[in-house]
């Protein structure tokens, strides 16, 4: 059943009133807006962080599953805000310039030390982390490799050890809350739909 709303789209708007800069890094400016909507909901300090680099379609960065004889790649990963550890997807931020798809070779390859086997790179959409704070989406991809055949690479901030796992075991740590991170679970859900994951 459709929900019925009083107010058509195209003639409802949120209004920005006034944006005050409250922190920035490398990566992102965040700010305090002053919006209302058609309404008249007013709210004086929305928060709203914007990635510094956004390419078409608002992709600020990329999620890439590694994908080698029907097993998945999943890093362990320290996070800092909830101090907990967690398994996930290859991630990371776009540069000025460069596609989504090469933005996720490239991660794959600093993150891991695998390469694409050829042709080894599929779009499997896109994902809005947080879409009332964030203005970006992740363009989300799965990436055919050789397990065997990566390369040393220096552990980025927070991360531990890189694993595959099968179908089952998988579904298992996802059941136990092991995946828990909105990406990863976005893109391996989307993997194990789209293929036979038989072995």
């Amino acid at each position: 059943m459709q929900h019925e709303n009083n107010v058509k789209d195209e003639n409802f708007r949120i209004e920005l009133l006034g944006r005050q800069e409250v922190f920035e890094n490398t990566l992102f400016r965040v700010y305090a807006d002053h919006v209302v909507d058609s309404h008249g909901n007013e709210v004086p300090r929305y928060l709203s962080v914007v990635p510094r680099c956004l390419v078409e379609g608002s992709v600020a960065g990329v999620a890439v599953l590694p994908v080698a004889r029907h097993c998945i790649g999943l890093i362990r990963v320290l996070r800092h805000p909830l101090q907990r550890w967690s398994w996930e997807v290859v991630k990371g931020h776009g540069e000025p310039g460069e596609s989504p798809a090469a933005s996720a070779e490239r991660e794959l390859m600093e993150e891991t030390g695998l390469v694409l086997l050829d042709g080894g790179l599929s779009d499997m959409g896109a994902l809005s982390p947080e879409a009332g704070v964030i203005q970006a989406r992740s363009r989300l991809f799965a990436a055919s490799v050789d397990a065997g055949a990566s390369a040393k690479v220096e552990p980025e901030f927070g991360h531990g050890e890189l694993q595959f796992f099968d179908r089952s075991k998988v579904l298992q740590m996802i059941a136990e809350g092991e995946i828990e991170d909105a990406s990863s679970l976005v893109l391996v859900y989307k993997w194990l739909m789209t293929h036979d994951f038989n072995v």
